[in-house]
């Protein structure tokens, strides 16, 4: 199956619109009545021929509620837990404090910031939150004045519109008049980013301006693979791996038949973008190799401070491992990496 989704994609780069769809064709009659890792791939590469929604039904369906479907992969996979492991880190910057500021990238519905901020021990919080979705943002402000939030707490939560390589400079000047410590949060996001025109590394252009407001810390949780700048016969290598490492993951779990299937249309999602968007500023899930975060860090002013590994939480599976190396946590399914935590201080 491998061979010939190769075949296609090596058609689909030569512009030979007929042969990819022949080696399609050829593709589909391996494909089962219950969608497997080939058959995402096989629907991403088909949206290149015009073909928007596959039909398989399961890959039409539109599933579970995404808030659900989030609770879910929490509970189940060990990968989406990035986000406490960076906050148990993040907590040691509040020892002693009143008062912070975290600017949450890509907050989405404020479930890392929310953590962070019940956990802190804090008088006063601000929390700027940086996302493009609206209803995120207002999902994100009631939880930040929900009944999660200590007694002794008051937050302050300032919604931002937008992605993060768009906010504006009067945001940038707000936030350097915040109170300190400011812990910076950016939790499988920044691979989403886009170049602007003319721009080499949009990442860099982020880090630097996040360099000049002098956090205590900046958190970062990104997925371990690359899917940004190379062609895509390696980009679809490269996913076939990840994805096939996170698929056998999800298999491995305790969840029943129905939530693996969600799960795996979660990240079929992330398939269909990484092989079949055929316009580069359309393509969002451009993952990067946890090397690239690193060194891009370090040329950017951050230095990564080590983590001790958390303890394996009850009941988890075999297969299921959290390593800590010098300068993050790697996190990993079969002694092969997902993704890593990254905390960074401001090189001195």
């Amino acid at each position: 199956m491998y061979s010939l989704l190769e075949k296609a994609a090596a058609a689909a780069e030569a512009g030979e619109l007929e042969v990819l769809a022949a080696h399609l064709e050829r593709a589909g009659e391996f494909s089962e009545d219950s969608p497997g890792l080939s058959d995402y791939f096989l629907a991403g590469l088909a949206t290149r021929l015009g073909r928007e929604r596959p039909a398989n039904l399961y890959l039409r369906a539109e599933g579970m509620p995404q808030i659900d479907l989030f609770y879910l992969m929490h509970q189940h996979l060990p990968f989406l837990r990035a986000g406490k492991f960076a906050n148990d880190a993040l907590l040691e910057y509040c020892v002693d404090r009143q008062e912070a500021t975290v600017l949450g990238l890509g907050i989405g519905q404020g479930r890392q910031e929310l953590d962070l901020v019940t956990r802190a021990g804090l008088e006063r919080v601000t929390v700027v939150g940086v996302d493009v979705a609206a209803r995120s943002l207002d999902a994100a402000g009631r939880a930040m004045n929900g009944p999660e939030v200590p007694a002794g707490t008051r937050v302050d939560f300032r919604p931002v519109l937008a992605a993060s390589e768009d906010v504006d400079d009067s945001v940038w000047e707000m936030i350097e008049r915040l109170p300190r410590p400011l812990l910076v949060t950016a939790s499988f996001a920044l691979h989403h980013m886009l170049n602007h025109e003319g721009e080499q590394d949009a990442r860099a252009a982020l880090l630097r301006r996040l360099r000049r407001l002098e956090p205590a810390a900046l958190a970062l949780c990104e997925p371990d693979s690359d899917h940004h700048l190379v062609p895509l016969r390696v980009r679809l290598a490269n996913a076939w791996h990840h994805y096939g490492t996170v698929f056998a993951a999800i298999d491995a779990t305790g969840a029943t038949d129905g939530e693996k299937r969600e799960m795996k249309r979660f990240f079929g999602r992330e398939i269909a973008d990484v092989v079949g968007a055929t316009c580069e500023s359309t393509r969002y899930e451009r993952h990067e190799p946890t090397r690239t975060w690193l060194n891009r860090l370090t040329a950017c002013g951050f230095t990564p401070v080590p983590l001790p590994p958390p303890p394996p939480a009850a009941g988890q599976p075999a297969g299921f491992s959290t390593i800590a190396h010098p300068t993050h946590l790697e996190l990993a399914y079969r002694h092969t990496s997902v993704a890593a935590v990254i905390v960074a201080e401001p090189t001195r």
